[in-house]
């Protein structure tokens, strides 16, 4: 089969291309580049320094107890509803308070909900762990966060890596998940025969390899231009993030997720978001999502973003009028 014409057919030209060189590895300056200008990814904002992202977070540090597992969260924002975030990959609540990507799309979400974020066990704020937790124990997380935020029921928004989690939490508390936003995910990363459009283990494993090194900075956040954060800076806050080893079990973590069988469980509303030309996650995976969860809308955003909902305005504006039609 021609490989571009497969593309074409199912993701158009331009979302091929960046699919394509996420599937092949490719991190190489100009490939990136190429995509960023073909997509029209430009800066503006003013130059971001090392300890301004280390500064602590202007929201309460809170903590949830789970298992004997301390877990930090956050709440900011209207007294309700209230929506309940996942992170991605890596969470610390200090950094992405000042994160301009993660800052400002919580931002806009806080305008109209009661926004909880949390740092996954063994990440961030909350208590160190030997190992990558288990999908059924960033489950209870959830649960654990939820309540000592005192939320009954809520909206729940994974983003990247939180997707699956959030997937399972909504299958397994119908009664307290109002609705399920999935945002820049997939209900399994690595690559099988049932399962082809995938990642390979080879690009999950170059995840790890390249941390702290800053090669993939354009495809987490590349609407962070090297004038608002030069390279230095983003390898010091990849290092405050995670560490080499730990990504790689958090790499091996991604690799065993899988909650496919799942979504035709999915009872809640659902609205999948995903950018036409996202790097990490590319798009076809986040439309898998919507063709298997009953009911689901699929929201596509112009754009190689992955996490930054801030650069769509339009975007935040349908996830309030999603978030006020289930409330």
């Amino acid at each position: 089969m021609d490989l571009w014409l497969w593309f074409e057919d199912n993701e158009g030209v331009l979302s091929g291309i960046a699919a394509a060189m996420v599937i092949l590895g490719a991190f190489s300056t100009v490939g990136r580049s190429f995509v960023m200008r073909l997509f029209g990814v430009n800066g503006g904002q003013r130059q971001i320094t090392l300890t301004e992202l280390s500064k602590p977070s202007p929201f309460p540090i809170q903590f949830a107890h789970s298992e004997g597992v301390k877990i930090a969260y956050t709440v900011q924002g209207k007294t309700s509803p209230d929506l309940l975030v996942t992170p991605g990959l890596i969470s610390n609540l200090h950094v992405s308070a000042n994160l301009p990507p993660i800052r400002d799309t919580m931002t806009g979400l806080a305008k109209f909900a009661r926004v909880i974020n949390f740092d996954k066990r063994g990440q961030g704020l909350s208590d160190p762990v030997a190992e990558a937790a288990s999908l059924s124990e960033r489950v209870k997380d959830i649960g654990a966060v939820a309540d000592a935020a005192d939320s009954d029921r809520f909206v729940l928004m994974g983003i990247s890596e939180g997707g699956p989690m959030s997937v399972s939490y909504a299958v397994e508390n119908p009664d307290r998940v109002k609705g399920l936003i999935l945002f820049g995910t997939t209900p399994r990363f690595s690559r099988s025969d049932d399962y082809p459009i995938g990642m390979s283990d080879r690009t999950l494993d170059n995840l790890s390899q390249v941390w702290t090194t800053g090669e993939a900075r354009d495809i987490f956040f590349p609407s962070i231009g090297r004038e608002v954060m030069d390279d230095d800076t983003y390898r010091g806050f990849e290092k405050l993030l995670s560490d080499r080893r730990s990504m790689i079990q958090i790499v091996e973590y991604m690799k065993s997720l899988d909650v496919r069988e799942l979504l035709p469980k999915v009872a809640c509303p659902t609205l999948v978001v995903h950018f036409s030309g996202d790097l990490a996650v590319p798009l076809h995976m986040g439309r898998y999502l919507a063709d298997h969860i009953p009911g689901a809308r699929f929201l596509e955003l112009a754009g190689v973003n992955h996490a930054d909902l801030a650069s769509a305005p339009t975007a935040i504006a349908e996830l309030r009028e999603f978030i006020r039609s289930v409330d």
